[in-house]
C-alpha cells in the first residue's frame, strides 16, 4: 500500500520566516509608550524602545563607520 497523500505545507510559514530574516538582517527599531492607569490616574508610564538587529549586521555597520 502506498501513501498517496500530499505533504502539508503551511502557507504562511515560509513567508513569515523570510520576512523575519529580512527584518533582522536590516534591523528595526520599535518605540512606544505604555501607560497603566486606574480610575483616570496614571500609575505606571513606560517609554519602550526595542532594537532588533543581527549581530553580524551590527558588526558590519560598526566597521563601515570607522
Amino acid at each position: 500500500m502506498t501513501d498517496t497523500r500530499t505533504p502539508v505545507r503551511y502557507a504562511g510559514t515560509a513567508d513569515l520566516v523570510d520576512l523575519l530574516d529580512r527584518v533582522v538582517d536590516r534591523g528595526v527599531v520599535v518605540s512606544g509608550d505604555i501607560v497603566i492607569s486606574l480610575a483616570g490616574i496614571d500609575l505606571i508610564y513606560l517609554d519602550v524602545r526595542l532594537l532588533l538587529i543581527a549581530v553580524q549586521t551590527s558588526l558590519n555597520q560598526g566597521r563601515e563607520e570607522r
